[in-house]
């Protein structure tokens, strides 16, 4: 064998082992991005859990919760339609419409963060139908506050179900 046809073997070889690198640096690219995905939600889920763990250890929060669940028939349960901005001052006082306004422009914000993620594609499709279920209810919640602004995202996502929202 001459050097002129090592030279084209070892031009064969290098072809072939920068093939090899490009396809394990594409699956390695892969699985990170799917490995980022499931932080996202990982960290979603922690977010509203320990969200979810400061309302029940907080007597009072707590009290204000279980009287919206009693009038919306539980957790991110559809808004009645009876219920309106008045309804909502003859039952809560001031405080408690206070906490309300906070526990769900809280989740909100949450929420927001998912969307975000959600447009970046970081956020599977299968998870963000699961999260449309969960958020579009309490997205409604907004209306019967008063005069409070919807986060941007949400109210865009949710724009059909949410008239006479504003959004920020």
């Amino acid at each position: 064998m001459t050097i002129s046809e090592l030279g084209s073997l070892g031009e064969v070889i290098g072809a072939v082992e920068l093939i090899v690198t490009l396809v394990f640096l594409a699956m390695e690219m892969r699985l990170k991005r799917k490995d980022e995905s499931f932080r996202d939600i990982e960290q979603s889920q922690i977010r509203s859990q320990e969200f979810n763990l400061a309302v029940a250890t907080s007597p009072s929060l707590c009290a204000v919760m279980a009287k919206w669940h009693k009038l919306t028939g539980g957790h991110f349960q559809p808004l009645p339609p009876e219920v309106s901005e008045s309804t909502i001052s003859d039952l809560f006082t001031e405080e408690e419409r206070a906490a309300l306004v906070f526990y769900f422009y809280a989740n909100a914000m949450n929420f927001t963060m998912i969307l975000a993620k959600f447009d970046r594609g970081s956020f599977p499709e299968a998870n963000m139908r699961h999260h449309d279920s969960v958020v579009k209810e309490p997205s409604r919640y907004f209306t019967v506050f008063g005069n409070l602004t919807s986060p941007r995202r949400l109210g865009e996502r949710f724009s059909a179900d949410l008239k006479g929202l504003n959004k920020a």
